[in-house]
C-alpha cells in the first residue's frame, strides 16, 4: 500500500474521534496521522494565559488538514509589547479578558487594545486574530466593531464557541496548575475551532465546491437496489442535506458524483419531495459508471476551479483512496453510517468556514448557471462584438475602492488561474497600498443581462520612477471566456493616475501550478510563447496601452 493511500485511510478512520460531538483529550492524543504535511504555517502567539495544552489537542486536526504548524510563544504579557517580533503567517492574541476588566472598564480596555493592535499592524502584514471571551452581547458587538476598524483583524469569540458546544468555559480550580482558567472540556472544543476554522479561514484559499456521492451519503440505501421510494431519508440525513443546502446558499458549488443510472437519479430528485436538496441545486452532475477521479476532474473544469478547491464526500473508502491517489490535492471526507458525524465533519472541515460571507460569494452559483447560457450563446454567433452586445455586458471600474478592500484581498487569495504574480496580497497589504500616493489599487465589476457577477478583477500597481509595476493581477475564473481580458486589464491600467507619469509598464510574474491562462495572456502581448515568459518583471511599452481600444460593444463606467 502506498504512503498516500495509507495516509488517506488513517485520516478517514480518525474522523469519528476528530468530529465527535464532544472530543476528548485522551482520544485526540491517541491519533497519529504520520508526517504527511502539505503546508508549513508559523503563528506568533501574544498571550496573557496558556495556550500550550490547547495546541497539543489541535495538532491532530492540523495533521488531518495536512498542516504543520509552528507556534512562536511569547512570554505572558498583559501589556502586549510584542517583544522579539518575527515574521509569521498569523498573529494570534490569546487573551484572558478578566485580567483586564477586573481593574478597568470595557470602554477603556478596548480603546487601549485598539492602540496595541495598531502597533502590531504597523509591524506585521499577517492576519491578526484576537481570541478572548467577553461578559455580554453588547461587549461582543463592540469588540467586533473594534477589530473592523483595522484591516485583516478578526475576533475569535471563545465564549460563544463554548456556549454553542454546551461546555463550561472556565474552571478556576485548574488555573494555577495549567496557567489558564479555560476548562479541560473547553480546551478540546477550542482546539478544533482554532485548527479547523479560525486559522484556515485567515490564510488558506477556501474550498469552493462539494463533490457529493449519493447512495449511503445523502440518503440511506442504494438507489439501484431499493428504488426511488425505498431509499431512506433518516432525520440525520435530512439535517445533513439541509446543512449542504445552507452552504450552497452561501456560494459553495454543489456537484453530484454518483455511480448510478442518470435517469434513475433524475427521477429520485423529481419524486422525493422530502429531500431538502433539489436537482437544480447542483452546479454540475456526473452520474455514470465511470471512475470518480475523472468525474471530479471534469467537475473542477466545468466549475472553472482547481481540484484543490474541491471537497469529495463518499461513503466508500475505496473510492476516496482512488480519487486522492489520482488527484492528491482533492480534499476528502468519509461519509459515515451516522449522517450526523458526516455533517459535523463537513462543518469543521478546514477551508469551508468563512470569517465573513460577502454578497459576491452569494452570487457565485447564480453566475455559474448563467455561464451555461453564455456558452450556448457563444456557439450561435461568430462575431465577438455581437456576442457581447447580445449579453449587454457592462464593466464598472473603480480606482479607489475603499469599501471593497476586503473583497479584493479575498479575490487575491482565491484566484488561481488568472493570477499573474501569485502574490496573495493580504487585506493589510492592500490597505497599505491603497493609502499610498505612489500605488494604486483598482477593481472591476462585471454585469450582463444574465447575472451580476460582482467584483471579478483586482489590480495592484506601484510606481518606481518612470516604471509602473503591476504587482498583483487577478481575474476571477467566473469572468474568463467572455473575451474581456484585454479590456479588463489594459483599460484599468490606462485609467490609473500613476500611468500618466510613467514611461513603461511591467507585469510581475511568478509561475504557479495553475496560472497558465494568465501567463498565456501576457505572452500574447509580449509577442512570445507562454513558456518563454520569465519570472520577475516583464515590460510593455507605454504606447501599446495608449493605443489600446476597448471593446466597443461593452458599456464602460467609472465608479
Amino acid at each position: 500500500m502506498s504512503s498516500e493511500m495509507s495516509s488517506t485511510i488513517k485520516r478517514m478512520e480518525g474522523q469519528p474521534v476528530l468530529f465527535a460531538a464532544r472530543p476528548t483529550r485522551l482520544s485526540l492524543q491517541q491519533l497519529n496521522f504520520g508526517e504527511d504535511h502539505y503546508r508549513a504555517v508559523t503563528v506568533n502567539v501574544w498571550r496573557n494565559h496558556a495556550l500550550e495544552s490547547i495546541v497539543s489537542l489541535a495538532n491532530p486536526y492540523f495533521a488531518f488538514g495536512r498542516w504543520q504548524v509552528a507556534f512562536n510563544f511569547g512570554d505572558y504579557d498583559d501589556s502586549l509589547m510584542f517583544a522579539g517580533h518575527a515574521p509569521a503567517d498569523i498573529e494570534l492574541l490569546w487573551l484572558d479578558s478578566s485580567r483586564y476588566l477586573e481593574n478597568t472598564d470595557f470602554a477603556s480596555w478596548s480603546e487601549w487594545l485598539l492602540t496595541r493592535l495598531g502597533v502590531l499592524r504597523s509591524t506585521s502584514t499577517a492576519p491578526i486574530i484576537v481570541a478572548t471571551w467577553l461578559q455580554n452581547p453588547e461587549q461582543r458587538q463592540q469588540m467586533q466593531a473594534l477589530v473592523d476598524t483595522l484591516p485583516d483583524i478578526y475576533f475569535a469569540d471563545i465564549g460563544s464557541v463554548c456556549r454553542e458546544a454546551g461546555v463550561e468555559l472556565l474552571d478556576m480550580r485548574i488555573a494555577v496548575a495549567t496557567g489558564s482558567p479555560v476548562s479541560n472540556a473547553a480546551q478540546a472544543v477550542l482546539a478544533r475551532k482554532l485548527a479547523c476554522h479560525w486559522l484556515p479561514a485567515a490564510i488558506s484559499p477556501p474550498i469552493k465546491a462539494l463533490a457529493l456521492d449519493l447512495d449511503n451519503t445523502l440518503h440511506k440505501g442504494i438507489l439501484g437496489e431499493d428504488g426511488v421510494q425505498g431509499v431512506e431519508l433518516t432525520p440525520q440525513h435530512i439535517a445533513l442535506q439541509a446543512s449542504i443546502k445552507a452552504l450552497q446558499q452561501k456560494g459553495i458549488f454543489l456537484a453530484l458524483v454518483s455511480r448510478n443510472e442518470r435517469v434513475d437519479v433524475e427521477e429520485l430528485f423529481a419524486k422525493r419531495d422530502d429531500f431538502p436538496l433539489k436537482w437544480d441545486d447542483f452546479a454540475a452532475t456526473e452520474v455514470s459508471w465511470g471512475d470518480k477521479a475523472s468525474a471530479i476532474a471534469r467537475v473542477a473544469q466545468a466549475l472553472r476551479i482547481a481540484p484543490d478547491a474541491v471537497l469529495f464526500v463518499d461513503d466508500n473508502l475505496g473510492e476516496l483512496v482512488a480519487v486522492t491517489s489520482q488527484l492528491p490535492t482533492v480534499h476528502a471526507i468519509h461519509a459515515h453510517d451516522n449522517a450526523e458525524l458526516t455533517q459535523r465533519a463537513m462543518e469543521y472541515y478546514p477551508g469551508l468556514w468563512r470569517w465573513k460571507v460577502t454578497a459576491d460569494d452569494v452570487k457565485r452559483n447564480q453566475d455559474m448557471k448563467a455561464n451555461a447560457l453564455r456558452e450556448s450563446l457563444l456557439t450561435e454567433v461568430t462575431d465577438p462584438e455581437e456576442y457581447l452586445r447580445n449579453l449587454q455586458v457592462s464593466l464598472t471600474f473603480n480606482h479607489s475602492p475603499q469599501e471593497y478592500l476586503s473583497r479584493l484581498a479575498d479575490l487575491c487569495k482565491k484566484t488561481n488561474q488568472f493570477n499573474l504574480a501569485m502574490r496573495r496580497f493580504s487585506l493589510s497589504e492592500i490597505t497599505e497600498r491603497h493609502q499610498s500616493d505612489n500605488s494604486c489599487v483598482a477593481c472591476v465589476q462585471l454585469k450582463d443581462r444574465l447575472s451580476d457577477s460582482g467584483i471579478i478583477a483586482v489590480m495592484v500597481a506601484e510606481r518606481h520612477g518612470d516604471l509602473l509595476v503591476i504587482e498583483e493581477l487577478c481575474i476571477s475564473c467566473r469572468a474568463l471566456g467572455r473575451q474581456l481580458e484585454d479590456t479588463l486589464v489594459l483599460w484599468t491600467i490606462r485609467q490609473m493616475p500613476q500611468f500618466q507619469t510613467c514611461q513603461q509598464v511591467a507585469f510581475r510574474v511568478q509561475h504557479g501550478p495553475r496560472n497558465q491562462p494568465a501567463i498565456a495572456w501576457l505572452a500574447e502581448h509580449l509577442e512570445m510563447a507562454p513558456d518563454a515568459v520569465q519570472e520577475g518583471l516583464n515590460g510593455i511599452p507605454k504606447h501599446k496601452l495608449e493605443q489600446f481600444t476597448p471593446v466597443q460593444s461593452v458599456k464602460l463606467t467609472e465608479e
